[in-house]
């Protein structure tokens, strides 16, 4: 469709295209010894499913009466590219950038009004949406519905006409133009090396984490530019919040409990505790970091809180990002994940020397170098034997994957102490439910089924007993015989 009107004078008009159909340019520049081209169709790709592309046009290419290709440029354009020649002379990536992000503002904010236009589409299954463009330059505005982890950039698309051997210009033929996208994603580790699981650490041991992510890239005229991180740790581990970092571009803003860059958050919406943290990055901080690297390092202590209960539940933490995927809307998604740190226990039955379920004795946790192990109170790890469905249990928890030795420190009455008890778990051997525990089913125990047995003490000899009566008779007489002596000797004194 076209419309008649004099050269200079501009008219807007909006194309909405609510399924996959290519949407239609609504204006062409006309006037006397003025020939406007026949449109051109793109696809623009890279896209999800429902989302939404809006292309403003900039420039409106058309030939004059001498044959000569000329634009007229669309009202309320920014200074640094309101003309042909600036726009021609962008040849970076980031300059190319800046004038998708200037148009964007221009047309979105400003109210700028482009020659024909805007057009607009939404994206298929296929990932495309298909547009249908009158001649000249336009800028394309990616905003996304599905809800998926991306930040579209601005693009600038040249659909001017071509001239072809004998000089008659004709329509454009545009390839797909993928549009630009920055993800937004967050990768979560865990251990020495940063892994996505860990099992090398007990109950008292302070365990390393980090989390990755990146400022999203959004346009200069983004409305909220949203951009906060949080991580959220399971029962089982505790944030030591002097160990928090934070580090963006490689730059530390946040440490020792405080903000090294002030400017860097929203001082009312961020925090950390023992029980988690949050980073709301400021607006202009955002917009002025676009893409970059986002570090947060901490330690947390493993706790006797931790356990295993199945595959996905396990002590762990989850990272989460949240931001803005339509700059112009203040709706959010959160990408996360997660991390897990895995224990394990040992479980072994105790009775006495007559297989007995034997309660009260004591066992105290040490390394297999000798040290004894403490929790995270610097308490020694002890556990004392109980009667559970008839049979007497001691048990350990939260223990990392290694080698231990389990010895008695309290021994029953009447009883002498055990050999030592030495155990090896790990993610092969500790895979059980325990049995001293009816409450909550695990699977992460080691379960021995060796009795470990407390000897009696010896007796002494039982009264009645030949030797014992001869023992007894023979002290009586001696202890007369001293009686005697003794009396003779006092009365030969007198």
């Amino acid at each position: 469709m076209s419309y008649r009107r004099s050269l200079g004078a501009f008219f807007s008009a909006a194309a909405l295209i609510a399924s996959l159909s290519p949407a239609v340019a609504f204006a062409k520049t006309t006037g006397t010894g003025i020939t406007d081209v026949d449109d051109a169709t793109i696809n623009v790709t890279g896209l999800e499913k429902g989302d939404t592309v809006t292309a403003y046009q900039v420039f409106d290419a058309y030939i004059d009466s001498n044959n000569v290709l000329k634009y007229t440029p669309a009202t309320g354009l920014p200074a640094d590219y309101d003309t042909i020649d600036e726009l021609g002379a962008l040849t970076t990536a980031d300059a190319q950038k800046a004038a998708g992000d200037a148009y964007s503002k221009a047309f979105v904010n400003d109210g700028a009004h482009g020659v024909a236009g805007p057009v607009t589409g939404n994206a298929g299954e296929d990932g495309k949406a298909s547009l249908t463009l009158d001649s000249g330059y336009w800028v394309v505005v990616v905003t996304s519905t599905s809800g998926k982890t991306k930040v579209f950039q601005p693009t600038t698309i040249d659909a001017s006409p071509v001239a072809g051997t004998d000089g008659t210009y004709k329509a454009k033929t545009l390839s797909d133009q993928e549009i630009k996208n920055e993800p937004v994603t967050v990768k979560k580790g865990v251990g020495e090396r940063y892994e996505e699981k860990t099992d090398a650490y007990t109950v008292g041991q302070m365990v390393p984490f980090k989390v990755t992510t990146n400022v999203p890239n959004y346009p200069a005229d983004s409305k909220d530019a949203t951009f906060t991180v949080s991580d959220t740790p399971s029962a089982g581990l505790e944030i030591d919040t002097g160990s928090i970092t934070v580090k963006v571009g490689g730059t530390v803003v946040w440490e020792n409990g405080a903000a090294v860059d002030a400017s860097a958050f929203k001082a009312a919406t961020t925090m950390q505790a023992t029980t988690g943290y949050t980073f709301d990055f400021a607006k202009d901080f955002v917009l002025a970091h676009p893409g970059a690297s986002v570090e947060i390092t901490y330690n947390a202590k493993l706790t006797s809180a931790a356990f295993s209960h199945d595959e996905n539940d396990v002590t762990g933490n989850t990272a989460r990002v949240t931001f803005n995927p339509n700059p112009y809307d203040s709706s959010t998604v959160t990408p996360d994940d997660k991390t897990k740190v895995q224990t394990y226990g040992y479980v072994f039955p105790k009775t006495d020397k007559d297989q007995n379920a034997l309660e009260g004795a004591a066992f105290t946790l040490y390394d297999e170098a000798g040290n004894e192990i403490k929790d995270e109170n610097g308490n020694a790890i002890t556990s004392t034997s109980k009667i559970v469905n008839g049979k007497a249990y001691v048990y350990f928890e939260d223990l990392g994957s290694g080698s231990y030795v389990a010895k008695e420190t309290t021994v029953p009455a009447g009883k002498q102490k055990a050999q030592d008890v030495k155990f090896t778990v790990d993610k092969d051997t500790a895979k059980a439910d325990n049995p001293a525990t009816t409450d909550i089913t695990e699977n992460n125990y080691l379960v021995s089924t060796s009795n470990v047995v407390d000897p009696d003490q010896p007796m002494l000899p039982v009264t009645g007993e030949a030797g014992t009566v001869a023992i007894t008779v023979g002290g009586l007489a001696l202890v007369g015989a001293a009686c005697v002596v003794a009396s003779r000797g006092l009365k030969r004194s007198k």
